[in-house]
């Protein structure tokens, strides 16, 4: 899955055959086909590998609600969301190749679901707690989630040079300004 990554980032999906694939990973055309019935099921998998990862993530952070200090909580959120895309860089842009098909815009949607929930919830325990002060916890969720998701993509489809400190230092400032007592 490593070397399909690399390989559609360098050629593209449509140029991208799966003897390209397997050449690259060093194993042999059958192989591919014990593992995946196409180059689309093998993105397919690439993505529920991403989404699972990225989930994964969010649910370490979650577990940590009330028991860090909210501010260093939120901060860290901040800078594991930012650091997992700029990690996954040539990934995202394969994504983006290959755009919004039914099956993408599901499997994306669900993980933004299931994101959006834990980060409310968090965001409604720091209400609780009175470290947080905003009107929905959900809407807040998702506005920060997408101005820090949408920034970071953007920084890596179309920036020349992405400067992830910069990235880091606006998108922890915008999510401690919002959720300002």
């Amino acid at each position: 899955m490593d070397a399909a990554v690399e390989v559609f980032h360098q050629k593209g999906i449509t140029k991208t055959t799966v003897s390209d694939i397997t050449e690259a990973a060093g194993v042999a055309k059958g192989t591919f086909y014990l593992y995946f019935d196409s180059k689309e099921h093998l993105l397919a998998a690439l993505k529920d590998r991403f989404v699972d990862a990225l989930l994964e993530r969010a649910a370490a952070l979650y577990e940590r609600v009330g028991q860090d200090d909210w501010w260093a909580l939120a901060d860290t959120s901040v800078q594991t969301m930012v650091d997992f895309m700029l990690e996954r860089r040539d990934m995202i842009e394969v994504f983006a190749q290959e755009g919004l098909t039914p099956e993408a815009r599901r499997i994306f949607a669900d993980c933004e679901n299931k994101l959006r929930m834990m980060f409310s919830a968090g965001i409604a325990a720091g209400i609780e707690a009175r470290a947080f002060r905003v009107i929905d916890p959900l809407m807040a969720a998702t506005l920060l989630d997408h101005a820090v998701h949408g920034s970071v993509e953007h920084a890596i489809l179309y920036d020349e040079e992405l400067d992830r400190d910069r990235l880091l230092a606006s998108a922890r400032e915008l999510t401690r300004k919002f959720l300002a007592p």
